[in-house]
């Protein structure tokens, strides 16, 4: 009786034990992603890794970015079409298509999607299930819903941001304008980097003492009638932050600042060579390289999940001569000698009476 006792429980424990067991494989399939902890040897000896580089808009900014990414994977020792293969597409500022192509992406059974921009990574985060992520030129990736810090985020979300320098942009611009007090700036409430930024804006140049005027805008048909609106709200300079409807759209707020004398700063280094007088700008190029080298750590067996977000923090100061004689602005020498890279007439002076040592 005893013995028969016996083999009943012993029964009922391996049951439970195999039951257990189904469970416990059945929630780890479910967790982990396709390729997250392979191995080198298991993931690019087994085949070509397919990779999707998706960006959101035309701008000399993506082009940057998306130059850097393809270079950084050579750079970090993969080879194209032995190592991976890649697709690359743009959406071209329409968000309906920017999600057909995460969708796209997911039937091609991509192992790896590389995004360029907010919008296009918060399409990623939303439609992409599963599949690894590596963004770039992303302003704020806490507020696009990748994570609640630079080391606790979404599991298979990593990146490089670039969040713009305002501190920086508040430290030159009152050198060329020392009385200022008003600067205006163009923003898209649609885009949450884009409203990121002017409040980032507003809060750096509250400090020097100057007001930020905002004026939002929904599409680029609007881009002419806001600059029209700053001009008008008696300001002393145009501060045009980064987002993707203005990139998009700066030229033709560089026309109307011109035509108005009113002088023009930014944040992208394509903004200077178009005729801002100053820029205060990130290094997209190098970004897009910072985060293919991620990229390839991942298709070599890394789980995005160990890789923090990383920020991409040096400025690079670029000055155009041209564009402030355009509007009688004196440069002063201390912000030439500063300049990473002057661009404009040779005989222009500055405000001390010298001459810059090195111009492009």
């Amino acid at each position: 009786m005893v013995w028969q006792s016996f083999k009943q429980l012993a029964l009922g424990l391996l049951l439970i034990t195999f039951s257990a067991g189904v469970l416990l494989l059945s929630d780890w399939n479910r967790r982990i992603s396709p390729n997250e902890g392979l191995s080198k040897e298991t993931l690019l000896s087994t085949h070509t890794a397919r990779l999707n580089l998706l960006y959101y808009i035309d701008a000399p900014a993506f082009e940057e970015a998306r130059d850097g990414m393809l270079a950084g994977l050579k750079e970090a020792g993969l080879v194209k079409d032995k190592d991976f293969t890649i697709v690359v597409r743009n959406s071209q500022g329409d968000m309906a298509t920017a999600n057909s192509m995460i969708d796209l992406a997911v039937t091609e059974e991509t192992d790896l999607i590389m995004t360029l921009s907010t919008p296009m990574l918060q399409a990623a985060i939303h439609r992409a299930g599963n599949i690894p992520i590596v963004f770039s030129l992303v302003a704020n990736p806490i507020l696009a819903g990748a994570g609640r810090s630079n080391e606790h985020h979404r599991p298979n979300v990593t990146g490089v941001y670039t969040t713009s320098d305002f501190d920086g942009m508040m430290t030159v611009l009152p050198q060329f304008l020392p009385h200022a007090r008003r600067v205006g700036t163009l923003f898209a409430p649609a885009e949450i980097n884009s409203v990121f930024y002017k409040d980032a804006l507003t809060e750096a140049a509250r400090k020097v003492g100057i007001e930020v005027i905002g004026v939002g805008i929904g599409s680029t048909a609007d881009v002419a009638d806001g600059v029209l609106a700053l001009i008008s709200k008696d300001l002393d300079a145009i501060c045009q932050i980064s987002d993707n409807l203005t990139s998009a759209s700066f030229v033709s707020i560089l026309r109307a600042a011109k035509k108005a004398r009113l002088p023009l700063f930014g944040f992208q280094s394509s903004q200077a060579r178009d005729g801002a007088i100053a820029v205060i700008a990130r290094d997209f190029e190098d970004a897009g390289r910072e985060a293919a080298f991620l990229a390839a750590r991942i298709l070599r067996g890394e789980s995005p999940r160990s890789i923090p977000f990383q920020p991409i923090k040096k400025s690079r100061l670029i000055i155009n001569l041209d564009a402030a004689r355009a509007v009688n602005l004196n440069v002063p020498l201390t912000l030439m000698e500063k300049a990473d890279s002057i661009i404009g007439h040779h005989s222009w002076k500055s405000s001390n009476n010298a001459f810059p040592k090195a111009l492009n």
